[in-house]
Formats: structure tokens, sequence, C-alpha cells
């Protein structure tokens, strides 16, 4: 259905060819519900007289987005325009804001809309529908790449380091060398994390992309996890999730091969796998499905890898690494808010955003001896009363998993509260949350179940803190 302020009216929906919407729908918007069941009502400025009543596409796309809880609506009757207003309406929650979406770079668009039988308009739509959903999730982190006609062309194991090298070099290596410079970006701006998982000897396949020059692999250098032997590509995917800061439904899995899809799609069905015949159409299906959205540039975002790789070499030198936490008061919870929302594995608690108005957040930012900022790791949000400190919500970054900063927190959190204080902590199981799970285990002895299911009471004696304090070497600065 297309709604609009100045008339409303209802398209019987017809069979059309919807394959091109498909992963936006199915691998984005339905994803990101996994995560956020609120109702949305978006208010679209200036594009009504763009709109065709029978459109069928569009007809699709609007009633996908609405069974999804994103009803479209517009208002204004322009001819003619360069941006957008968007007025979004959380409906669940009694919220909104307005932002402007500015339209730039038609011609992409439109060569993104002959490609893919979606008009200009609905494709325009999509990315602001994606905007609002990257605005409080990041869905997908990871891109786990197979070798063997897919990053390079031709069989490691039959044609040899020569034969990879001689083809890349032919005009058949020129959309391989092209998808490979398209994924750099997304790792370089976005801070995605790239891994291969390949049917290969490692050694082998390390000793190839040393020996490869990077005008023909681009990606040499920026790979961040490689997984090569004869094993079920979706073990190999498990694997990787244990040595990058991610979860399997955060990962896009890119194979030449249908029965490797097939495979990993079984028994890893929260990793995408899109289906594609050539890097072309693969590289419109990410574009137009939205996978990787971001709604901003950030810094933080770039130097997220390098963030991961110094903390990594940090572990590998001291289990325990020895760096600074500065602690900062965020009186509008604007940093915690961020991190509540994009955190998943240690997150305490659903509750984002709804805080008492005499709660306070805390984000705590990790650097380096030498000074270096490694960004902002944690937040929690609680009250404190005269015999009560309520802990709202504690998410820890990915980034930082298991380096004393769990414990770091801990032992912030005892010094802050009233000497007399019962500690509490809000506390929601999820699918996701394994790295609190895993926290819980491990100091079993300082929380304790209260009767009230979402409730845990947090303990100090002497004996627990010295347990827990003794398994960090963070310092306050």
């Amino acid at each position: 259905m297309i709604t609009s302020k100045n008339s409303n009216f209802t398209v019987i929906k017809k069979t059309i060819n919807v394959s091109s919407i498909e992963i936006y729908m199915n691998h984005f918007v339905k994803k990101f519900r996994n995560y956020n069941y609120d109702e949305f009502l978006i208010t679209i400025s200036s594009l009504m007289r763009f709109i065709h009543n029978d459109d069928k596409v569009l007809t699709y796309l609007f009633e996908q987005l609405k069974e999804n809880n994103f009803t479209i609506e517009f208002d204004g009757n322009e001819e003619s325009i360069n941006h957008i207003d968007i007025i979004c309406k959380n409906v669940t929650k009694d919220s909104s804001y307005n932002f402007n979406y500015q339209i730039q770079n038609l011609p992409s668009i439109a060569a993104l809309s002959s490609k893919t039988d979606i008009p200009v308009v609905g494709i325009i739509i999509m990315n602001i529908v994606a905007q609002i959903i990257s605005k409080l999730k990041i869905l997908y982190k990871a891109i786990v790449l197979d070798l063997d006609d897919t990053l390079w062309k031709g069989t490691l194991s039959e044609v040899g380091i020569d034969g990879i090298i001689r083809n890349m070099y032919t005009e058949q290596g020129i959309p391989f060398i092209e998808f490979m410079k398209f994924v750099k970006t997304l790792a370089d701006e976005f801070g995605v994390f790239i891994a291969i998982c390949s049917r290969n000897d490692s050694k082998i396949v390390e000793s190839t992309i040393e020996e490869l020059d990077d005008n023909v692999f681009p990606l040499k250098n920026h790979i961040d996890c490689i997984i090569a032997n004869n094993n079920d590509k979706s073990e190999n995917i498990k694997k990787i999730t244990e040595q990058l800061p991610i979860l399997p439904d955060s990962i896009v899995f890119i194979d030449d091969n249908k029965i490797v899809r097939d495979e990993v799609k079984h028994k890893l069905p929260e990793v995408l796998v899109p289906e594609w015949k050539n890097h072309n159409e693969l590289v419109t299906q990410l574009i137009t499905g939205c996978i990787f959205e971001r709604v901003e540039l950030s810094l933080n975002s770039q130097n997220r890898r390098k963030q991961y790789k110094i903390i990594q070499t940090e572990r590998c030198q001291n289990l325990l690494p020895t760096l600074n936490v500065k602690v900062i008061n965020d009186d509008k919870h604007t940093e915690s808010i961020k991190l509540y929302s994009k955190s998943n594995q240690f997150k305490f608690s659903q509750n984002d955003d709804k805080f008492d108005d005499d709660a306070k957040s805390l984000y705590f930012e990790i650097y380096r001896e030498n000074g270096e900022s490694l960004g902002i790791c944690s937040a929690i949000t609680y009250t404190l009363s005269d015999d009560t400190f309520l802990i709202h919500n504690w998410a820890i970054s990915c980034r930082f998993f298991e380096i004393g900063l769990e414990e770091f927190i801990l032992m912030y959190i005892q010094q802050i509260a009233n000497s007399n204080s019962i500690i509490f902590i809000n506390y929601q199981h999820s699918e996701y949350n394994q790295k609190v799970n895993e926290l819980l285990a491990k100091y079993s002895d300082a929380f304790k179940n209260e009767d009230k299911n979402d409730t845990i009471r947090i303990v100090f004696t002497k004996e627990i803190a010295d347990n827990i304090n003794k398994n960090t070497n963070l310092k306050t600065i």
C-alpha cells in the first residue's frame, strides 16, 4: 500500500519479479527485526509526484516494508527536488527525529536501477530506510571469502602459484581484481573485517598471497584471518568467529561453489550467503541490499581493524595487557546509547535508551601507554540511592573482550557504589550475549540470581574482589 497525506490508495499486489528486492528485505530489514521490534512511521517529503500508482515493484516494496513495521507515507507535491526531508517516528516509543536525505550521483542510482529493475525512487526509499536502520544497528561487520575462482582465477592446487599469477594478469583476472578493490574499500572505510576460508593448505595460501603483487591481489595486507584446510566451510566459519570478535549473523560469506554455499546455508542459516554468477552481479546485490550500509563516515570505524590488531598484539605479548582507561561522564547518555544499540555479545540488558530521570551514564575510553587512543570500549548506566546501586545496562565493544576490561569495570563499579549499597544489575538473556554468560560463569560467586528473572545481585567480598582484581592490568587515568 502507498499512502499519502494528499491522497490514499491501494494497489492490488500482482505477480512481479522481486528477486532484486529479496536480499534487501530478507537479509537486511528482517535481520534488523532480530534486534528491534519497534514500529516506524516514515514521512518522506517531495517524492509524491514521482510515485506511480500502478508501479508493481514499488507496491511490492511498500507492502514488504509495512509487513516489517516500516510504514511509508508521502508529503509534498514538488516537480523538482534535490533533497528530501524525512520525519522518522518511532510509534512504539512515541519519539521522532528529522533528517535530510541529499540526492546525489543520480547516474549511479540510474545504473543500479537498470541492473535491478527497481525504479530510481524505490532505490532512494530503500536507502532512506537503510539509513534509519543503520543509525540503530550495524548488521554486517565481516566478509568471509573463498579463494579459488572467487578472489583469483583458477584452482591453486591444480595450476600452482605461477598459474594463478598468469591468470590474474589476463583479461579474465580483471573482475576478480575489481571485486577485491570493492572489498578493500569496505575494510578501509567502514572497518569491515576480511577473512579467508579456503580448501587449500594454509602455508601454500599464505606463501601465494605473499608472492602476489597488490596490483593483482589488492587485499594483500588487509586480511584479518586465514583458515585454510579441507574441513567443511561452516566449521571453518565458526573458527573465524572465535578469532575475530564477531558472531556468525554478522558475516557475509562469498563462495563461487553452490554446493559449498548450500552447506553453509544449511548449517549456519544466520550467515548471509548470496547467490551469484559473476562478480558484477554480486556487488550489485550487496549494494542494492544495503548490506554494508553506514549512516556516517567514522574515524572510529575506519580504525576498528587497526585497533583490534593492536589489542591482539598486546595480548600476544602479555595475556593481560597493561593499558589505561579514561572514565567519562555521559550526561545525555549519547555515547552509551550508541554502544548499547550496536552491541550484542556483551550487553546485559535490552534497555538501550529508556532510563530513569536520575540515571547516570559513564563511558570508558582505552589508551595504550604511549597515549594512543584505541577508542570507546564500554559503557554503564546506573542509578544510585542511599542503599541501592542499580545498573540498567552495561555493554562492552567486541574489540575489547578478555583483556581485563570486564574485571576493571567490575572493580570500578565497586568503587563508585556506596559501601553500604546493595548492587544490582538488570539482566536479560538472549541468544547473542554469550560473552555476558561467560562472565557470569567465570565469577559465579559474585553474581547471585534474585527472585526476579531480570535482576542479578553483584556481591563483593574481599576474596571475590581480590580474585577479580588479579585478572586485570588496566589502570584508570
